[in-house]
């Protein structure tokens, strides 16, 4: 059942959809709809009826199948797993631009709705959806009646037969729940008092948590390290468990992210598909000042993180190409935040880029990449139209600056250090970063800041003062506020991160026989 908003007076409605509609079952209004035309090419619908002027409701009712497949092998789409314990996983996701995989539905990313999901489960399943969940022996009702509900993440359904739910108390307001694979670890890493001095920080900051006083925790086999689907995040069940993690505290980093995305990604969404680098820039932003307030040396690894992750990137943050987003998304965990958010406040201040974000956050609205960079240089003062030119915007893989790095004792405990771009030769970068200047023994260690400005700068020399030692070598950028990269040893190319909404593919086991009925209306 979908409830359309007719924006073009006449008597048919066409909505984008992939899914298998029965045409014949096809009622508007309730009544039984004419000329019903299901175009698999165009992947629409088109069915008549009485008539409608702009601004009327009509009520669309059709019966169709949602077929066990997801895009490539990601859990977009509708996907049953095997856990662990061979439990069964069942999730359902629509992404950006996804939800006409599940019926008639306006797929555009700066949509929002309203949902009520009703699924038909076996007893022993436990489902959860975004909104109020009303459960039954074999059948739950989820209602979703909050402003700032996107498709993207608001269309999705986790179910489980294999969950050990516990309540994890209440942080800033907010009744937490767990649902946690049996046997996984990742909420026993859950560091309740950090969480919920980032809830505080957000609700001061941004304001009050969009989706009411419930926010349940979910862990399953996800392709994903996390999904922000409005207060019903979805967590990886290894996610304690990372080989060589790129963060520190991967459990805490990434439900940090996850609940960033409440109002950054949720609330606040997409304009467009190819906005999509800011939502995750923002949210892995809001998780580095967190873990900065608590601990510089984590944040440093974060940052550092980004830095590896940007390295080899296929596309441009903003890729002009416009490739399927499932082919370009990962490429924006890593440059982005650095472009859109760590390099300006290195270049102005924290303060500076925070103030930004609260003029985009706190209500529903789409907001572009265009509405932050306005927003960036409202509050910085800079110019960044060369800067997110030169940095965010292109075709084909990104160059990344290299820096030589010389230096001259100048005695008294004065060292000159010159800093020279590189490469690229025929365009200058714009950021600022420190240079460490390295004696014989590991205690020996001072700073020099190098600023290039916002448009770059070829060559800068600054003075290191107080200097006890003398310099052996020195080490670009060790805070990871810039792409900046050294020129006398070319960056070694990091493994493809795991993005913490989207990752690389997994084997995907075969599905159990039996599944989930659901009916859903938004």
């Amino acid at each position: 059942v979908v409830e359309a908003t007719v924006t073009a007076a006449g008597d048919c409605l066409t909505l984008p959809v992939r899914a298998t509609v029965d045409a014949g079952s096809v009622q508007l209004g309730g009544a039984a709809a004419r000329d019903v035309v299901v175009d698999a090419g165009a992947q629409t619908m088109t069915a008549c009826g009485a008539g409608w002027d702009v601004g009327a409701t009509v009520t669309l009712e059709a019966d169709l199948t949602v077929a066990l497949e997801t895009w490539g092998g990601s859990q977009v789409g509708y996907s049953i797993s095997d856990d662990a314990n061979r439990g069964h996983f069942y999730y359902l996701v629509s992404w950006v631009g996804g939800c006409d995989r599940f019926g008639p539905c306006d797929h555009a990313p700066d949509v929002f709705a309203r949902y009520r999901f009703t699924i038909t489960h076996p007893a022993d399943v436990t489902v959860l959806c975004p909104g109020t969940v009303t459960a039954g022996a074999t059948e739950t009702t989820c209602e979703f009646d909050h402003d700032g509900g996107p498709t993207y993440s608001t269309f999705g359904v986790v179910a489980s037969n294999d969950w050990d739910v516990s309540a994890l108390g209440t942080w800033d307001g907010v009744a937490v729940t767990a649902y946690n694979r049996r046997g996984s670890g990742v909420v026993g890493r859950i560091d309740a008092a950090s969480q919920t001095a980032f809830l505080a920080w957000m609700r001061q900051t941004f304001g009050a948590f969009p989706y009411g006083d419930e926010l349940r925790l979910v862990t399953g086999p996800t392709y994903w390290l996390g999904f922000e689907h409005p207060g019903n995040i979805v967590l990886l069940d290894t996610l304690d468990r990372q080989l060589n993690p790129a963060y520190r505290d991967p459990v805490n980093h990434t439900l940090t992210h996850e609940l960033a995305h409440q109002w950054a990604g949720d609330q606040t969404t997409l304009a467009d598909t190819y906005d999509f680098v800011w939502k995750e820039s923002m949210a892995e932003y809001l998780a580095f000042v967190h873990e900065d307030t608590l601990d510089a040396a984590t944040a440093q690894r974060t940052a550092l993180a980004w830095k590896s992750f940007a390295v080899g990137a296929a596309f441009y943050p903003v890729p002009e190409e416009h490739p399927p987003l499932l082919d370009y998304y990962g490429e924006v965990y890593g440059p982005g935040p650095m472009i859109l958010f760590r390099q300006l406040e290195a270049l102005a201040s924290r303060d500076a880029v925070i103030a930004a974000l609260q003029e985009l956050l706190g209500r529903p609205h789409a907001i572009s990449v265009a509405d932050v960079r306005a927003a960036l240089e409202d509050t910085t003062g800079l110019d960044l139209g060369g800067y997110f030119d030169r940095w965010a915007i292109g075709t084909g893989a990104p160059t990344w600056p290299t820096f030589e790095v010389t230096t001259e004792d100048q005695g008294g405990g004065a060292i000159a250090v010159t800093v020279r771009q590189a490469t690229p030769t025929d365009a200058l970068y714009g950021c600022a970063f420190a240079v460490e200047l390295d004696g014989a023994n590991p205690d020996e260690r001072a700073e020099v800041w190098i600023d290039l400005g916002v448009d770059g700068t070829a060559q800068v020399t600054e003075v290191a003062q107080g200097v006890t030692f003398a310099v052996t070598g020195t080490v670009l950028d060790p805070h990871g506020s810039c792409l900046a990269y050294p020129a006398t040893a070319a960056a070694a190319p990091a493994p493809a991160p795991r993005g913490l909404v989207g990752s690389l593919p997994r084997a995907r086991p075969q599905p159990p026989a039996r599944g989930l009925d659901l009916r859903g209306h938004g």
